[in-house]
């Protein structure tokens, strides 16, 4: 399962589309978590083998003090793929602009206005001068953006493009560039099932690292193509320029390990957020050896 449909989750959809997992012999049943439903719940009720998240829900678990936090055995995302949209046109944009402006940071899970905070931080913008309106669903806030009752919104892909064509939104930052490489997401499996069907976790985990092959070897409109079908709403030209964009700003992997590095920035900026307490390692929640495995070969 993918937790939401966007096209931050760009690999996802090509390993399903491109038949990537089922050259892996593997018989996938593929959807999204329903809502009001915590994947992490899923994942231990067995309602989903392996699901699409991030290193916070893990955290979070640990906080709790639940020693079967999902295990992460492959990332999809390196970088932050929110954009931020202006209402207006803007020339010489800087971050300062934001003070005395209402901004929509989307509200579907805690984690994304996290590293939008982290960035807002290391420009000097006065957080308390800035208008949020929190908890809004990406519809819920493109609705209102719309309507003009608020000065920019964060947004992914292909919503972002679409406002961008339409001239609703103008393109004023893209937080992946501000961040670096992050673990931001990946796919996360119960402790269990790593434990009694760790040869399918190696199938899907090889599966999906010939997806991102496939990525980095392939020009956004065929992309936009395999992946069109999740997107019915989009022309293909909306999804090959935003691809293009993600692919340019370097936010899907090369290869599915997940780095040491990564996973601490991201870590290090939910603890700074006070969304996670504690500084758990890597070792912890991480288990390397299926993309290791996959790269081998």
């Amino acid at each position: 399962m993918d937790t939401y449909r966007n096209l931050f989750y760009t690999p996802l959809y090509v390993a399903v589309a491109g038949g990537f997992l089922y050259d892996q012999g593997l018989d996938v049943v593929f959807s999204t978590v329903p809502d009001n439903i915590a994947a992490t719940e899923l994942l231990r009720s067995g309602g989903v083998d392996i699901v699409q998240t991030g290193i916070s829900r893990s955290l979070m678990d640990l906080d709790e003090g639940r020693d079967d936090a999902p295990l992460h055995i492959a990332e999809i995302n390196q970088r932050d793929g929110f954009l931020l949209l202006s209402r207006q046109p803007v020339e010489g944009w800087g971050w300062k602009e934001l003070e005395g402006s209402t901004l929509i940071p989307i509200g579907f899970t805690p984690v994304p206005w996290n590293p939008l905070r982290t960035v807002l931080i290391n420009h000097e913008v006065d957080l308390s001068a800035i208008k949020l309106i929190k908890g809004m669903s990406a519809i819920d806030a493109i609705n209102i953006f719309k309507k003009g009752e608020a000065d920019y919104l964060h947004i992914l892909h292909p919503y972002a493009q679409s406002l961008i064509d339409d001239g609703i939104g103008h393109l004023v930052a893209s937080l992946g560039p501000e961040l670096g490489y992050i673990c931001y997401s990946s796919f996360a499996v119960a402790p269990a099932f790593i434990s009694e069907n760790s040869d399918t976790v190696q199938a899907f985990v090889n599966g999906f690292q010939k997806a991102l092959e496939w990525i980095h070897g392939n020009k956004e409109s065929e992309i936009a193509d395999k992946v069109s079908s999740f997107f019915p709403n989009n022309s293909t030209g909306v999804l090959g320029r935003a691809i293009r964009q993600y692919k340019g700003q370097q936010t899907w992997p090369k290869n599915a390990l997940i780095g040491e590095d990564g996973y601490t920035a991201m870590r290090d900026i939910l603890i700074e957020g006070s969304l996670v307490d504690g500084r758990y390692p890597y070792q912890r929640l991480v288990r390397p050896e299926f993309a290791r495995n996959a790269l081998s070969k």
